[in-house]
C-alpha cells in the first residue's frame, strides 16, 4: 500500500497551499521542495500590527474516531479580537559568521523501529497522556513508550493534498494538528475523537503562552486559534514556517532570510538573517533555534533581544517539523532528504549522526519522548533512541 501511495502521490507545494512530489527517486523530491519552497526574503529590520482583525473560522462537522462515547458537534465560535496598534521600535541584530562544518564520521545511533501501517508520518509530540502522537494525511498515530500502535483515521483514502504537517500538545489536554491544503487545524483527544476547524494551515503548529495555539497558515499569515476554535491570522513578511514559543513570552518562526517574532497581540518584529531557516525549536538554554532549509547546512540561534549567530556542520530539512529541544540539554535536528541526525549543544558545536535504517530517505519530525527518549519519523514509521553521552 505504502509503495503504491508513494508510487501514485502528486502533491503541489507552495508557500500558501505547499506541494510535495514524492514519486520516484529522492533526487526528484528535492528539487521540487527546493523550486518550490526556497523564496527571497526582505533585508530589510522591520516591525508591523496586523492590520485589522484576523479572519474567523467556520467550524466543520467533527470527524469522529471509532472510539467510545458520544459524537460531539463543535460549539459556535466567538469572533476573535482586533490586535492593538503599537508604535514601531528599533531593537539591536547581530549576525554572526557560521562556525566551522563538522569533520568527524558520523557515529551510528542505535535505535528502536516501530511501524505505523503505512503512510508517511511527518511531525511527532509527546501527549499529556504519556505517549507518543505522529500525524500523516491518512491518521493520527498513538504510539505508547513500549511502540504499541493506535491508528485514528481523519479520511478514508488518498488523494490529498489534505495532508496533516505538525501536531503540539495543546494547554487543553488534547493534541492539535495543522493540515495542508484541507484548510484546516485539527483537534484530537487522547482517546482518539478528532475535531476540525475551518481556517487556513500550512506547516508546524505549537501551544503559545496565552494558553491559545499559533501555526503557519501560509500566504504570509502566522495563525492564532483558541481551544474553543475561534481563528485569526496575522500578516508577516514572507515565506514564514516553523514557530516556537520563546522563552520572553513570544512566538518565534522562521522565514525567508529572516527570523521573526510575534506577540500574543499579533505585533509582529522581523530580523534580517544570513539564511533561510526552517524549522523552529525553543531550546534549552532560553534561546529560539532555527534550522536552515534542505539546500542549507546552518543552525541559527536567537535569544529573546533578536540577536541572531549562525552555526555550520548541520543538515537541512524541508520539513519545519525536524529540530527539537532534547532531554540532554542540548538541540537535536535530522536532515530531510538524508539519514544524518544532529546534536547541537548550546555553545553551537555540532556532532553527526546516522539513523541506524541508513537505507531511508526521507526523515520528517524529531521530538523528545517519556524517559529521556527521542523520537522521529522516517520512511519506515517511527524511531526511538537514547540521547548518546558522548
Amino acid at each position: 500500500m505504502f509503495e503504491e501511495v508513494r508510487q501514485a502521490l502528486l502533491m503541489r507545494v507552495r508557500r500558501g497551499r505547499p506541494s510535495v512530489i514524492l514519486v520516484g527517486s529522492v533526487a526528484a523530491a528535492v528539487a521540487a521542495i527546493v523550486a518550490l519552497l526556497v523564496a527571497p526574503g526582505d533585508p530589510s529590520h522591520r516591525q508591523r500590527v496586523a492590520s485589522g482583525p484576523g479572519t474567523t473560522s467556520t467550524t466543520d462537522d467533527a470527524l469522529l474516531a471509532p472510539v467510545p462515547g458520544n459524537e460531539s458537534t463543535p460549539s459556535s465560535l466567538p469572533p476573535p479580537t482586533t490586535s492593538p496598534s503599537r508604535a514601531p521600535t528599533t531593537l539591536p541584530v547581530i549576525s554572526g559568521k557560521p562556525g566551522p562544518p563538522t569533520t568527524a564520521p558520523p557515529k551510528v545511533l542505535a535505535m528502536t523501529h516501530y511501524s505505523l501501517g503505512g503512510g508517511m508520518y511527518w511531525g511527532i509530540t509527546a501527549g499529556p497522556d504519556g505517549n507518543m502522537w505522529a500525524v500523516s494525511w491518512l491518521a493520527i498515530a498513538r504510539i505508547t513508550p513500549e511502540g504499541k500502535v493506535t491508528r485514528f483515521p481523519i479520511r478514508s483514502s488518498v488523494p490529498y493534498p489534505n495532508a496533516p504537517a505538525g501536531i503540539t500538545a495543546g494547554p487543553d489536554g488534547n493534541l492539535w494538528f495543522t493540515e495542508w491544503g484541507a484548510d484546516k487545524v485539527g483537534r484530537i483527544t487522547t482517546n482518539g475523537q478528532i475535531t476540525e476547524f475551518s481556517t487556513p494551515a500550512l506547516g508546524e503548529i505549537t501551544a503559545g503562552p496565552d494558553g491559545n495555539l499559533w501555526y503557519s497558515a501560509g500566504n504570509n499569515r502566522i495563525g492564532r486559534i483558541t481551544t474553543a476554535g475561534s481563528a485569526a491570522t496575522f500578516a508577516v513578511g514572507g515565506g514564514e514556517s516553523g514557530i516556537a514559543r520563546g522563552s520572553d513570552g513570544n512566538l518565534w518562526f522562521g522565514a525567508a532570510n529572516t527570523i521573526g517574532r510575534i506577540t500574543p497581540a499579533g505585533v509582529v518584529t522581523e530580523f534580517p538573517a544570513q539564511h533561510s531557516y526552517r524549522g523552529a525549536a525553543s531550546g534549552p538554554d532560553g534561546n529560539v533555534w532555527f534550522q536552515s532549509e534542505d539546500n542549507g547546512g546552518t543552525i541559527g540561534r536567537v535569544t529573546p533581544a533578536g540577536e541572531i549567530k549562525d552555526f555550520g556542520g548541520a543538515g537541512g530539512s524541508a520539513w519545519a517539523t525536524s529540530i527539537s529541544a532534547g532531554p540532554d540539554g542540548n538541540v537535536w535536528c535530522v536532515e530531510s532528504p538524508g539519514h544524518l541526525v544532529f546534536r547541537i549543544d548550546p555553545s553551537g558545536k555540532v556532532t553527526a549522526f546516522s539513523n541506524d535504517h541508513t537505507q531511508v530517505s526521507n526523515q520528517f519530525g524529531i521530538a523528545t519522548g517519556p524517559g529521556g527518549t527521542l523520537w522521529l519519523t522516517d520512511d519506515d514509521g517511527v524511531a526511538k533512541f537514547t540521547p548518546p553521552s558522548s
